[in-house]
């Protein structure tokens, strides 16, 4: 049998360890807590630089050399966009691709940064994969982005809704590489001499075998399916034979 002193001495004790303990785990738990919260060690107002942002975020589908040639290329139903090429000099403007990294691409694979990048970290981003990727030059200004007005017409929003993703926002291919043969080229002076409007017509309502243009004529009203074609010969075609 203890003595009350002893006992005494021995609750003491027990208090003692219970309490360094019990201090000892609060350290470790917010010690743990902050280095929880640190997912992203820059400081405050410091964006990184745009090839870190590409290495860490965009490599793994665009590939090291902005080509396209990534280990998941073949995973994609649209292949990631190979930034060397002279339709993505002409088609994809610094608005675009900054608008295309903030709230991501519909029917592809590439999804919104917004959440993950700052507006300066996205700026950059694109920034670098211009200068570094992307062929620059008088390209850029060869091909115009349709006007507002045209592109409010019905038929302006029926492009941008079935025709963009293949013929692009400037009636340049935009996807080749699973597509054989590639999308029309709608400001190619071959094209234009060979593409009447009735022709036209009935390739969007009838799409043409052996190809990845498919029938809208089920999709679609006639009066669309001509509001359509009008305007690519409109936005494209016309604008094309007036620079000449």
């Amino acid at each position: 049998m203890y003595s009350n002193r002893t006992l005494t001495e021995k609750n003491n004790k027990c208090v003692r360890e219970l309490s360094g303990w019990l201090l000892a785990s609060l350290l470790l738990i917010g010690a743990g807590g902050v280095l929880a919260g640190q997912h992203d060690p820059t400081p405050p107002g410091v964006t990184r630089p745009g090839a870190t942002i590409f290495h860490n975020f965009c490599s793994v589908c665009h590939g090291d050399k902005g080509d396209g040639q990534s280990r998941a290329k073949n995973s994609f139903l649209v292949p990631p966009r190979n930034y060397t090429t002279p339709e993505a000099a002409i088609e994809l403007t610094r608005e675009r691709m900054i608008n295309s990294v903030t709230h991501g691409r519909p029917g592809t694979a590439m999804i919104a940064w917004r959440s993950e990048l700052s507006k300066q970290e996205i700026e950059a981003v694109v920034d670098y994969i211009r200068a570094t990727f992307m062929k620059l030059g008088n390209q850029t200004a060869a091909r115009l982005q349709p006007s507002a007005k045209l592109l409010a017409s019905r038929g302006g929003v029926l492009y941008m809704q079935a025709c963009v993703m293949c013929h692009g926002d400037t009636g340049v291919r935009q996807i080749s590489g699973s597509m054989q043969p590639p999308p029309r080229d709608f400001a190619s002076p071959a094209v234009m001499a060979e593409l009447t409007r009735k022709r036209m017509i009935a390739s969007v309502t009838n799409g043409r075998p052996g190809t990845a243009m498919r029938p809208y004529g089920s999709q679609y009203s006639q009066r669309d399916i001509e509001a359509v074609v009008d305007f690519i010969r409109d936005a494209f075609m016309s604008a094309a034979q007036q620079k000449k």
